[in-house]
Formats: C-alpha cells, sequence, structure tokens
C-alpha cells in the first residue's frame, strides 16, 4: 500500500479522533485484528476479540469504547459506520493511484481468463491480480490495497454471489476497463431469473469511464445487448464470428491443446493454447485481447500462451483408477461448462469407452427442471458411453438423456458419490477415458482423491 498521512484519512472519511496515538502515516490495510502489524490501519469489521494490547497502528471504528482498555500505541477514528468508512477508504485510494484496472466477470471462465492476462502481461509489467477465484468484494479490496507505486496493472475478477456486489465494486474499485467472458445460466435462485441475473452482471460496465474499453463475447446474445448503450468504438468484440476484432478460426485437438488461427487487423495468426476444449480457445481470445491493448506485441502474446499454465481441476487431464484417463473438471458446474466439458470427453475418448460423472447443479432456482433436462438433451447428443449421475436433482438430466434415445443399460443414478465411485472402478481401465463434472461447492473433494491416488 502507498503510504497515506493520518491526518488526510480523519478528514476524508469524516471521523473523529478520541484516542491519539504516535502515528502520523499508515502503511497497510487490515480488516481483520489477527492481520493487525505496526503501521496497519485497522477497519473493525470483525467480531474483533478483547485484547489487552495491539502493535502501533490506527483503528477505524463506530464501537470505539471496544478498545478503551487496549494498551499501545494506537490511534481510534471513531465513524458513524464502519463498513461505509472503509468502502469510501477504497475510493479514495483508488483515486490515488494512477493505475489502469482491467476487471472481468461472466457465468464462465472468468478465473482462466484472469489469469491467462496476467500470464501474458507479468513479463513487461508489475501485476497483481485476484487470487484464485477469490471474486468477492473483501478478496478483491485486499488486491486494491496492495497497489501501489511499484504496481502498473491491476486484474480483477468479480463474481455475482451476492446481490449489489458489482455495484459495491464499481463505487470503490472503478474506473476500469471491463471484460465480459459471455452470461449463461447461474446464480438464478438469487436473481429469479437469467435476464435478472444478466442485468446484475451488466453493472460491471457503469465502472468503465468513456474513454474506457469493454471487451465482449461476440457469441453471446446478452453480450450483444450490453452492447446497445455503448459507442461502437468503446467495444472489443473476441469470439468466432466474422464481426470479431480478435477472431478464431481453424480450431483443432492437438496432443497437449487446441490449435486454431488468429485474426486481428486483417492479418491471421497460428496459435495454441496447452488446454482443452474450444471455450479455452475463447477465454485465450479474450485475453490475448486485452493484453494486447496494454501494448505487447501479438507475437510475444502468441509465444506466451503456449506456456500458460493449465488450471487444476478445469479439464485437467490426468491417470485415473485402473489405469484409465481422468478428466477433472470439479472446479465449478453449470450448463455451458458441462456442455465443454462434455465435447473434450466425446474428442479426447475417440475409440476408447467413456464415461461421464455429472453431479448436481447448484443456485438453479426456478429454472432448475429446465437446466437438468436440457443437460440430459447435450449428455445424450455428445454420446458418452455411459452416464453416471450423483444425487437425487441430478437424476432428472438421467431421464432426460434416456428419454433422448442413450441406452437405460448405460445410465445410472446414484444418490452418493460411494456408489459412483464403486461404479467407476467397475468401469475403468487403460482404455476408458471418464470426465468428473462436478462442482467445488459440493462434498466431493475425497471423491477426486480416491480417484487420482489409486492411479
Amino acid at each position: 500500500m502507498k503510504k497515506l498521512l493520518v491526518s488526510d484519512l480523519i478528514k476524508e472519511l469524516d471521523g473523529v479522533v478520541v484516542r491519539r496515538g504516535s502515528q502520523s502515516v499508515v502503511k497497510y490495510t487490515a480488516t481483520r485484528m489477527k492481520k493487525v502489524r505496526s503501521g496497519s490501519l485497522y477497519f473493525c469489521l470483525d467480531k474483533a476479540a478483547d485484547v489487552e494490547q495491539l502493535p502501533a497502528c490506527v483503528i477505524v471504528t463506530s464501537r470505539p469504547q471496544k478498545f478503551q482498555s487496549v494498551q499501545g500505541d494506537i490511534t481510534v477514528i471513531q465513524v458513524k459506520k464502519t463498513r461505509e468508512a472503509y468502502q469510501q477508504f477504497l475510493a479514495l485510494y483508488r483515486r490515488l493511484l494512477a493505475i489502469p484496472i482491467l476487471a472481468i466477470t461472466g457465468s464462465y471462465g472468468k478465473t482462466t481468463t484472469k489469469e491467462m492476462v496476467k500470464h501474458l502481461l507479468s513479463e513487461e509489467h508489475r501485476v497483481k491480480a485476484t487470487k484464485g477465484n477469490y471474486n468477492l468484494f473483501r478478496s478483491n479490496a485486499a488486491v486494491l490495497t496492495r497497489m501501489n507505486e511499484n504496481t502498473d496493472i491491476g486484474i480483477f475478477e468479480f463474481g455475482v454471489g451476492k446481490e449489489g456486489h458489482l455495484d459495491k465494486c464499481v463505487r470503490c474499485f472503478s474506473p476500469f476497463s471491463v471484460l465480459i467472458t459471455g452470461i449463461g445460466t447461474d446464480h438464478i435462485d438469487r436473481y429469479g431469473s437469467q435476464h435478472l441475473y444478466a442485468a446484475e452482471k451488466a453493472k460491471i460496465i457503469k465502472g468503465a469511464e468513456e474513454e474506457q474499453s469493454v471487451f465482449l463475447n461476440s457469441e453471446c446474445e446478452y453480450s450483444k445487448r450490453f452492447a446497445r448503450s455503448l459507442r461502437p468504438e468503446r467495444i472489443i468484440w473476441f469470439g468466432m464470428d466474422e464481426q470479431a476484432d480478435y477472431r478464431g478460426s481453424h480450431i483443432k485437438y492437438s496432443g497437449e491443446g487446441m490449435l486454431f488461427t488468429l485474426t486481428h487487423a486483417d492479418r491471421s495468426y497460428e496459435a495454441f493454447v496447452p488446454a482443452f476444449g474450444v471455450h479455452m480457445v475463447r477465454n485465450a481470445l479474450g485475453a490475448i485481447a486485452a493484453a494486447h491493448t496494454y501494448g505487447v506485441d501479438m507475437k510475444i502474446l502468441l509465444e506466451r500462451l503456449r506456456t500458460f499454465p493449465p488450471l487444476k481441476r478445469h479439464l485437467e487431464i490426468v491417470p485415473g483408477v485402473n489405469g484409465s484417463t481422468l478428466i477433472d473438471d470439479s472446479w465449478n458446474s453449470n450448463s455451458g461448462s458441462i456442455e465443454a466439458a462434455l465435447a473434450v470427453l466425446q474428442e479426447k475418448a475417440r475409440g476408447k469407452n467413456s464415461v461421464a460423472v455429472i453431479g448436481q447443479i447448484n443456485e438453479l432456482g426456478m429454472e432448475e427442471l429446465q437446466e437438468y433436462k436440457k443437460i440430459g438433451r447435450l449428455i445424450y447428443n455428445h454420446q458418452p458411453g455411459r452416464l453416471i449421475t450423483i444425487g437425487e436433482r441430478a437424476a432428472v438430466m438421467a431421464r432426460e438423456a434416456v428419454k433422448c434415445g442413450m441406452r437405460a443399460r448405460h445410465v445410472y443414478m446414484c444418490d452418493t458419490s460411494e456408489r459412483a465411485l464403486t461404479l467407476i472402478q467397475k468401469f475403468a481401465d487403460a482404455d476408458t477415458v471418464c470426465l468428473i463434472k462436478t462442482s467445488m461447492r459440493d462434498s466431493y473433494k475425497d471423491f477426486i482423491s480416491v480417484l487420482r491416488e489409486e492411479s
């Protein structure tokens, strides 16, 4: 964090000093007491335990009485609402940073695209980015406060786990450029419909100022709707459509990933991404489009893309039980990612036996039945040799696949992961490719570990 004068903070936060220590500057932030160190600006957002002493720090709180008896060289600033003061501070700190930020959201591919952009830019630029898939507000706030004059670019991943999350992100982290990977079916139980969910995602665009770019998926219908409210020159399209500014074509599988042709500004380049699936090409196109605007030569970007390290549990291909091949796609699950995973299974299992293991999907709300039936049809269209579903709700897609024409004797509806594991162990051999498509939100960690450990 940049060093900040305590006197300036008091004015900006409209706070009152009720206890004055010797600190004139702060150089760290904390929102949990256990993270407080000497020089910290501590916003008391947690249920702080009673302590006898704290290191030299500045405390911002609406409950100053909690720190009356705490020993140490501390300054206590009283505010009306600590959480509002924290967000006010973040907005202030963002204004102090003359650093470009790229904000990424979407229903799928957020983490992969963010990690790709980071990978593509990190040799020329000092990048701070959201860690892993920790895309909620507090995690991104921590990234912002770690940025300073030694940071060149910030890359944030925004989710919509809670309504109003993107409003806060816009308020505290803007201005930023925007990349929307695409909109699918997700979080319907919270928003009521896909249209309302898409409207929530669209709020991110408010954080982009007039001169900043908005990167949109040319194949996504919702992205096309978002574009109507933007000046055309602000939009940079990526995808497989002819209209895309960064267009992918001639896509084919290779032994270690995907080969494709990238066309931009009437020039074509041969490209390779070391991960499987057409959707990974789309992620790469979005990442390249964003990274290219930061001044890195296209040929350098494409060479660097070849060294992108695939993410764990994102269509990760590893040795499996009984000498089989395991496609571990157990990070998250929605209809879009299931379709992508089934396509990879179909390709990687050519000439072999294939097993698709699919678990329940969370947060579908009123559209659950419709989505499960849709997935059942997708399963039938991709023709895995065997289908194993896990969970009572997931059985809907199994029944739909059978209704479409999949042989019932090759479909297994399991109530538990233990039963599914027994079946996988029975069917798997050196001539079998097995897709595991579940969600990290469910308790499949041990289930996956057994399949990988027994390889």
